[in-house]
Formats: C-alpha cells, sequence, structure tokens
C-alpha cells in the first residue's frame, strides 16, 4: 500500500503540473488577450486606454514571454529572479529568451522593492508575486479591485462549505438505505415509488426546479398568507411581517436564520444527489445480490439481515464511491446554477461572476484548487474500495 500510494503521489504531482499548463494557456488564450473584455461591459467614458491597458498589462505580468508568464505564476517573481542572478544576465531584454534576463520583466512594485520579498510587511501582500504554489494568486482585476483573490475566495468558501456539505451528508444519509431496501424489495409498490421520485428528480433541470420553489415557498406562500421562505442570501438584513423568521421570531444573522436560507437550495441539490445516488445503489445492490458469495452466505443460515448489512451492501458500494467522491471537489467549486438562482454567495456564484467579469485571477483560482481536489478524490476513492472490499488490495 505504502509503493502504491508513493507511485499515485508522483503521477499526482505531474498530472496537477498539466492542469496548471492547460488553464493558464487557456485563458491566456483568450481572442484579444486576456484584458479584451474589459472595455467591453462599460461606457466609452469608463473605457481604459491603450497605455493604461499596457500598464495594467506590466502590473499583471502579462508583458513577459508566455513560459515565462506562466513560470511566474506558477512559482513567483522572487524566485525567479533568484535564478536569474545565479544564471546571469548577460544580454538585454530583448534577447532574454536565449539569456535568462529574469529581471527585465518584473512588475514595478517587484522592482520598486528591489526584486525581493524581504523585509515586507508580513499583513500586506508581498511585492513581489510568489506564486500559486505558495498559494498567492495575485490580485482581483474586476470583482474586488485592489483584493487579494485569496480573501476574496476566503470570503465565500465558508458558505459553499456549509451548503455542500449538508446536501452530501443528508442524501447519502437517505439514498443508500432507500437504494438499499430499493433493491431487496425489487418490484414491489416501495420500489416502484422509489424508481418514480429518482426519475423525478433526474429529469428536473435544477434551474427549472430552483425557480418553482422560489415561486411557491416565496412568492405564493406570501399570498396565501402563509409563513413564506427567503429567496436568496445567506442571512436576512431585516425581518419583515409574516415570513418565516417573523412567524418564528428568528433573530437576524444566528444560525436558525441561516438554517431558513438553506432550506431552498439545500433541498433543490439534495432531490438531485439522491435520485441519481438512490438509483446507483439500487442497481449496484441487485447486482450483488446475484452472485454466488450472497447465496453461500444464504445457505449457511446466516440471517438476512447480516447477509444484506455484512456481504452485500459493503460490496454494492464501490460503484457509489466512485460517484461520490467526485462530490469532494463539489463542495468546494459549490453549485454554480443553484448558487446563481438563489443569489447565494458562495463560490459557484463567484466563479460565474468572474467570468462574466473578465476576472482571470480568480477563475484560474477556482480551476487550480478545483483540479487539485478532483485529483485527491481519486486517490480517496482508491483507498476507500480496499476498505468496503476486502479483495481489492494494491501491495
Amino acid at each position: 500500500m505504502t509503493s502504491y500510494l508513493i507511485r499515485r503521489g508522483i503521477q499526482m504531482i505531474f498530472v496537477v503540473i498539466l492542469a496548471t499548463i492547460a488553464i493558464f494557456g487557456l485563458l491566456n488564450a483568450v481572442p484579444g488577450g486576456p484584458l479584451s473584455g474589459l472595455n467591453m461591459a462599460v461606457g466609452a467614458k469608463n473605457r481604459l486606454s491603450a497605455q493604461e491597458i499596457a500598464r495594467i498589462e506590466q502590473t499583471l505580468g502579462l508583458n513577459k514571454p508566455f513560459y515565462l508568464s506562466y513560470l511566474t505564476w506558477l512559482l513567483g517573481e522572487d524566485w525567479l529572479d533568484e535564478v536569474g542572478n545565479a544564471i546571469g544576465n548577460p544580454g538585454p531584454a530583448a534577447t532574454m529568451a536565449t539569456t535568462g534576463t529574469w529581471a527585465d520583466f518584473q512588475s514595478p512594485q517587484c522592482v520598486t522593492a528591489g526584486g525581493t520579498n524581504e523585509g515586507a510587511d508580513p499583513e500586506k501582500r508581498a511585492p513581489c508575486n510568489r506564486g500559486v504554489l505558495r498559494w498567492d494568486w495575485g490580485e482581483s482585476w474586476a470583482l474586488a479591485r485592489g483584493q487579494t483573490v485569496t480573501s476574496v475566495i476566503g470570503s465565500r468558501i465558508k458558505n459553499t462549505l456549509i451548503l455542500m456539505t449538508t446536501v452530501t451528508v443528508i442524501s447519502l444519509v437517505i439514498a443508500i438505505p432507500i437504494g438499499i431496501i430499493s433493491a431487496v424489495r425489487q418490484y414491489s409498490k416501495l420500489d416502484y415509488a422509489v424508481t418514480t421520485f429518482s426519475f423525478f428528480g433526474i429529469a428536473m433541470p435544477v434551474f427549472w426546479f430552483g425557480l418553482l420553489m422560489i415561486i411557491l415557498f416565496t412568492l405564493q406562500f406570501r399570498e396565501w398568507g402563509l409563513p413564506y421562505f427567503p429567496s436568496g442570501d445567506v442571512f436576512t438584513t431585516r425581518v419583515t411581517p409574516g415570513s418565516i423568521q417573523d412567524v418564528l421570531n428568528i433573530t437576524p444573522y444566528t444560525l436558525a436564520d441561516r438554517a431558513v436560507h438553506l432550506f431552498l437550495p439545500v433541498f433543490v441539490l439534495t432531490l438531485l444527489y439522491l435520485a441519481g445516488w438512490s438509483r446507483f445503489m439500487r442497481s449496484s445492490m441487485l447486482e450483488v445480490l446475484r452472485q454466488d458469495y450472497v447465496r453461500t452466505a444464504r445457505a449457511k443460515g446466516l440471517r438476512e439481515r447480516a447477509v444484506i448489512a455484512k456481504h452485500a451492501a459493503r460490496n454494492a458500494l464501490i460503484p457509489l464511491i466512485t460517484i461520490v467522491v467526485f462530490q469532494i471537489p463539489g463542495i468546494f467549486s459549490g453549485a454554480i446554477l443553484t448558487e446563481t438562482i438563489f443569489n447565494y454567495p458562495g463560490m459557484g456564484r463567484l466563479f460565474i461572476d468572474a467570468l462574466g467579469r473578465d476576472d482571470w485571477p480568480i477563475v484560474m483560482a477556482i480551476l487550480f484548487i478545483t483540479a487539485i481536489l478532483v485529483v485527491i478524490a481519486t486517490l480517496v476513492g482508491d483507498v476507500l474500495y480496499t476498505v468496503v472490499d476486502p479483495r481489492i488490495r494494491f501491495d
């Protein structure tokens, strides 16, 4: 197992490096350049001049050759400057591609600091970019201009973790027992009911169902005089008469207030995941129940509950694990459509807003972290296989 983990760790490093090249290359291959969209969403009076765009490109390091810009984004300016000094700077900036004149392409703030972060205020952003490998994502271009990407993501990640973790736990707690019972009692009324519910949940578009829930639980409940739920956001800024916060006397910015706001998005996402995961569990359980070792366990006189729980259910979990482990990146990246519909300030909504405003530092940070989590999810899935099925070994 140890040798397997070492091999997988080395493979993961190469996969993440390839992912960074793809992310940086694709987003910088935007027609007209990464900054081409800055002037598209503003009026003629607010558009940036060519000189201002050139200054921004110099500040962001976009004036570098592609490979040097990528290395700066990945490793940082201060590290590259040290390498450049070690290699030597024999030629002018025009021959940088062959001579290694790194310092000629540093950002203005890094040049002012002497090409190093020594003596920088630890509470402020370092003058020289330290690279994404040291968790320095740069600054936001548009959504929160002047703020670091780390602080922007930090302000949203908590909301997404609460939402997606709640959805994942509830879906698993319900989907696994439902899938097992539906398989054991195949073609029963309960099985038909679960199958109908699953088809409904799988076929239901999330964006349409989310809007339907807002219309029902917010607008219609208000017209009918019933306590209505908030249509979005995380906390209540002002309690309105007739709302569920008013009826239950819920104080704003409390745990109960957050739970009320989570009800609709959690309900929509849980229906989606529950429908799919219960079907996977049912089909996997049906296949396992027909295996010879299950018949042998029954022939030995074991109780049916022991046969189902100990022998059948554990092996049936393997296909479900393959699906569920990839929810790990989803817990970070959030549900893009659901967060947008319910105006929920999470990572999914941040990703859409960043794409709409051409805020590439935020987009690249989210994609890079998601890529890392996908690689980790595959490793976690392989390890869980050995837990649920003793026959699987990686020795």
